[in-house]
């Protein structure tokens, strides 16, 4: 069965779908729509289907010969040039993203590429995100609604997408709230639909909403469609998703707090902040890495986490292609603290001992010597080492936290384990931060190489797709050969 067909089908199927959590409701309120038409881009992209482009343009113009002021539709492309939908039908827009006016609402179609190549366009998606952030209402249909993720819109949202590429959808954004079996979601500004034949439902929703029932009723009319919303299986939340469905941890679009700390070997605090600013770069692949263990058996190199020891040369290779193109390599040393004694340190150091306690200065000053130790011998490859001693920023409510005594927990502590990771301690965890410490994507998380249940979660390839999408795919500069071989470390 062909994309377009499949589409059609489904649609065919939520037609006889039961009304969601608010389908025996009366009409919403009707919103006051100012005295200026409303301003509606669609974007426009090669490869656009047709339908999903067409039906919510259709809609929305026919509001001006039904109500005062009504809405203004413009088409919105990369570039001014002429594009082609799926079905081959030549379109230029009307608007590049560069000059597109203020938009009230903001339309996403589905297209061939909503699930690839617009997701690593960053002009696009970070444009997205701006104008889906500044716009009343933000509207995708069917495969849209990864452009919207991507972008951080749908984050704290119920949403939904085309059904059968929902699987999809959970696995590559696992944080979001997705609702199966409707034709169309709201929630807070955002409203996301499966698309299809069923493009229609969305944009009568808000025609509905903004200008009241009679209108949509009567555009329904126009375009010899039924508009009965409660024969329409939809889903109106309340602008946030449950508290209890929300993880703790930092999501995609998020910008680290200024006060998230770490230390350096001498044992002062510095702030991530002010490391991400001691100097210009493109990205920030912060690496929260196990550090050495207090024995001399050098086994896993001398590191006491078989999983950090395994991704070694994925890091490798990673820094030595990206640290030439601008990207920042952070690793920040965590201690074995639920399994202190098996490394060879005090069992109450790390979490008990207050900062000024021998047992805690001498287990510090044993971890971070040993570690640096590792650089120099080649076997952690960071030229930028920093410590967590105390455990904060993975911290396992499920086996233990920094005593109370040690002082308040800050409000960022244990947001860098992601909420899927299963395992006691995390490491390695590798977080893409942009340069302003937005959280580019969910963190790279859990490869497991000798316990039981080895697999792998990530490849240096997912690494690199994430990297690329964001600073580009830019070459690797040419070096001066008088200046020598540039390693990704001091070893």
């Amino acid at each position: 069965m062909t994309p377009l067909l499949a589409r059609a089908a489904v649609a065919a199927t939520l037609v006889l779908l039961a009304v969601g959590c608010r389908g025996t409701e009366a009409p919403p309120a009707v919103e006051s729509a100012g005295p200026t038409p409303l301003v509606v881009g669609v974007l426009l992209l090669d490869g656009v289907y047709g339908t999903e482009l067409t039906a919510p343009i259709d809609v929305f113009q026919h509001t001006v010969h039904h109500t005062k002021p009504g809405m203004r539709v413009v088409t919105i492309g990369r570039t001014a040039a002429t594009v082609r939908t799926a079905e081959g039908l030549a379109i230029t827009p009307d608007h590049a993203l560069a000059d597109a006016p203020r938009l009230d609402v903001l339309v996403v179609p589905s297209g061939e590429h909503s699930m690839s190549g617009d997701l690593e366009d960053l002009a696009l998606i970070e444009w997205v995100s701006d104008r889906g952030e500044r716009a009343k209402h933000v509207v995708s249909l069917c495969d849209g609604a990864f452009v919207l993720a991507e972008a951080g819109l749908l984050r704290d949202r119920r949403c939904t997408t085309f059904p059968g590429d929902i699987p999809i959808f959970r696995k590559t954004y696992p944080y979001l709230s997705v609702v199966e079996d409707v034709s169309f979601v709201v929630d807070g500004p955002c409203i996301t639909s499966a698309g299809g034949a069923r493009a229609f439902d969305p944009a009568l929703y808000l025609v509905d909403r903004l200008f009241g029932r009679t209108v949509a009723e009567s555009i329904a009319d126009g375009l010899a469609i039924e508009w009965a919303p409660d024969a329409v299986a939809h889903v109106i939340g309340d602008g946030d998703a449950p508290p209890s469905a929300l993880p703790r941890c930092f999501l995609p679009g998020d910008t680290l707090p200024s006060d998230v700390t770490v230390e350096r070997a001498d044992g002062s605090a510095v702030a991530l902040g002010a490391i991400a600013g001691e100097r210009d770069c493109r990205a920030i692949v912060l690496c929260l890495w196990a550090g050495a263990e207090a024995g001399d058996t050098r086994k896993r190199g001398g590191l006491w986490c078989e999983d950090s020891y395994g991704d070694l040369p994925l890091i490798r290779h990673l820094m030595l292609d990206y640290e030439p193109r601008g990207v920042r390599f952070v690793c920040v040393a965590c201690p074995p603290v639920y399994h202190a004694t098996e490394f060879g340190y005090d069992a109450t150091a790390f979490l008990a001992r207050p900062d000024d306690d021998p047992i805690y200065r001498d287990a510090r000053d044993t971890f971070v010597t040993r570690t640096q130790a590792l650089v120099a011998r080649d076997v952690l490859p960071f030229g930028e080492l920093y410590f967590d001693p105390r455990f904060r920023l993975l911290a396992n409510p499920a086996r233990g936290l920094p005593a109370a005594a040690l002082g308040p927990a800050p409000t960022w502590q244990g947001r860098f384990k992601w909420y899927r990771d299963t395992q006691a301690y995390g490491t390695p965890t590798i977080w893409v931060l942009e340069p302003d410490l937005r959280v580019h994507g969910a963190p790279f998380f859990m490869n497991v190489y000798e316990s039981e249940g080895r697999h792998l979660n990530y490849t240096v390839r997912d690494v690199r797709a994430r990297l690329d999408r964001l600073i580009g795919h830019d070459p690797i500069p040419k070096r001066d050969p008088a200046a020598g071989a540039a390693g990704p470390g001091p070893g």
